[in-house]
């Protein structure tokens, strides 16, 4: 044999280390984390309404909303709501959002559990 051709020792070590339990946990674990959030990012625009992407066009520099959530929110999702605007009530499972920034409502709109997000009329 010469030197340039590879021994079946390194063809089994480039081998093994792709069937590692952990490399398999992190490839897995990888595409968790990038389905979920793919699946965010590209339903995001559907939970917005026509009337508030409309508004959305005229370049508002912050936004009084109306989010309604599949369920009534809880203290997590509360102080999700609190980091990106000011709370001023819920009534069932819509929350009163003001002084919202177009980029915290495309960081809530991503958000699986929120069903509508609408203006404040």
């Amino acid at each position: 044999m010469d030197a340039s051709t590879p021994t079946p020792r390194s063809d089994q070590s480039e081998r093994r280390w792709t069937q590692h339990p952990t490399v398999r946990f992190l490839a897995a674990t990888a595409l968790l984390f990038g389905l979920y959030y793919g699946y965010g990012y590209a339903t995001a625009p559907s939970r917005l309404t026509p009337a508030l992407k409309a508004h959305l066009a005229t370049g508002p520099e912050r936004l009084a909303l109306l989010v309604t959530a599949k369920f009534p929110p809880e203290e997590f999702h509360i102080r999700i709501y609190q980091n990106l605007g000011s709370m001023r009530g819920v009534k069932g499972s819509t929350a009163e959002l003001v002084s919202v920034t177009p980029s915290g409502l495309s960081t809530l709109s991503q958000y699986y559990w929120i069903e509508k997000i609408d203006l404040k009329k």
